[in-house]
């Protein structure tokens, strides 16, 4: 017997990274092109073709091609010179040059030009450089790596110490958790990038406030695949501000019922449970999250769900859609309530397969988060990997990803504020 071909996975991947400042508002966006093959790692053999190829999808997320999100871009020489970054404009791209590209007469004109016409520069500076280096006098942000550092902590501080002298912004990239950012910001960086906003930060007094046990009692109702009509109307009733925003929404143009919608049940009957659910999933979390990293949270968690929810259809795994996207919805919850992930099921209804992956703990819904973990943190190598040991067919992660992420930025922006709040930073 002939053994079975492995599926090839060789789409084109844009991940994107959110930048955050200070106050853990999104900043912009770094984004990365790669491509993946037979589960290992496989680099561009073409510099500027794959630069062209990451303009070329950042019309796909919507929000980022507009202000005041700034889209971080690698340029490797040939982009550069060859004008590249023009394709969007300076409101738009924020070009990346690597420290240790070699910067001629030709490359340095280039960045003299883009600076010339309102552009601002990054430098990645990936080892020690000159402090005569001409690419310091073009830069106004430079980005250091806060896991490895040359030096470690003391060189970080020194090298941080002498580029704020130069008036230049500082961004630390992987920034693994709080205290990596702690001492990040303690060094003068006031631009993040990294895992630590996605990790719960350690209260040990921190308890469920009442208005939350209500929101998580009404999550927990909206997990259930046909929960009884009276229930739902009920508790949707008893939160003025998840009621007002309900009514607002759904009347909204970007809804488009056709019927204007006077009371909770009618919306409920008449929106459908499928659509009107996911919109109230995110709205009741957006309500738990009042930090100013909601909003990033609350995109990538939706996004996630539908991203899992697309790849069960296209796998024959149609009867598993509603729990993995509940999965991938529910697992950023810890970073948004600043709580563990154990506590939090305490008030959630769910079976017991979903709460172990939720969890963390090994079993048929570790491979999902692992996938979905990998593609955000640009580990290809390990997103193929988990999606051949979930035979998933080839080219469906790509389109998926990408349905997804569009999906999640226009739920996110058609979200209105809490009803007399200020809601999450916008996007």
């Amino acid at each position: 017997m002939q053994p079975q071909p492995q599926p090839h996975y060789e789409t084109l991947f844009v991940a994107r990274q959110p930048v955050l400042d200070a106050s853990l508002n999104t900043w912009g966006y770094f984004h990365y092109y790669r491509r993946c093959l037979d589960h290992t790692y496989s680099e561009f053999t073409d510099p500027l073709q794959a630069t062209l190829s990451v303009i070329q999808c950042l019309p796909a997320c919507m929000d980022t091609c507009a202000q005041p999100h700034r889209a971080l871009i690698h340029l490797p020489g040939p982009a550069l010179l060859a004008g590249i970054p023009k394709a969007l404009g300076a409101g738009c791209v924020l070009p990346v040059i690597a420290s240790d590209e070699p910067a001629g007469p030709e490359a340095l004109d280039a960045l003299r030009g883009l600076r010339a016409d309102g552009y601002q520069l990054a430098l990645d500076l990936s080892g020690p450089l000159s402090p005569d280096s001409p690419l310091l006098d073009l830069a106004t942000i430079v980005i250091l790596d806060a896991h490895s550092p040359p030096g470690g902590g003391a060189g970080l501080a020194a090298t941080a110490k002498a580029l704020l002298g130069r008036g230049l912004t500082l961004l630390a990239k992987r920034v693994e958790n709080h205290e990596a950012e702690r001492q990040a910001r303690s060094c003068g960086f006031t631009l993040f990038a990294g895992h630590f906003f996605r990790e719960p930060r350690t209260r040990s007094h921190r308890k469920i406030s009442a208005a939350e046990t209500t929101r998580l009692a009404l999550l927990g109702l909206l997990s259930q695949s046909d929960p009884p009509v009276d229930h739902l109307v009920a508790s949707i009733e008893s939160d003025a501000s998840v009621s007002y925003r309900v009514l607002g929404l759904l009347n909204s143009a970007h809804f488009g019922l056709l019927k204007k919608i006077t009371s909770v049940r009618q919306a409920v009957l008449l929106a459908g449970w499928t659509t009107l659910s996911a919109w109230l999933r995110v709205m009741v979390m957006a309500d738990m999250t009042p930090s100013t990293k909601a909003r990033e949270l609350l995109h990538l968690s939706a996004q996630r769900a539908k991203f899992f929810e697309l790849l069960a259809m296209a796998s024959g795994r149609r009867e598993q859609a509603g729990s993995l996207s509940l999965l991938g919805l529910f697992s950023l919850l810890p970073a948004m309530l600043d709580m563990p992930m154990e506590r939090i099921l305490e008030r959630l209804a769910l079976e017991e397969t979903l709460r172990q992956g939720l969890c963390g703990q090994d079993g048929p819904y570790a491979p999902w988060l692992g996938m979905a973990q990998a593609i955000e943190d640009t580990r290809w190598d390990d997103m193929a990997q988990h999606a051949l040991e979930l035979a998933l067919p080839t080219g469906s992660v790509a389109d998926a990803y990408n349905e997804s992420f569009q999906w999640a930025d226009r739920l996110l922006s058609a979200l209105p504020a809490p009803a007399g709040g200020k809601g999450g930073a916008k996007r």
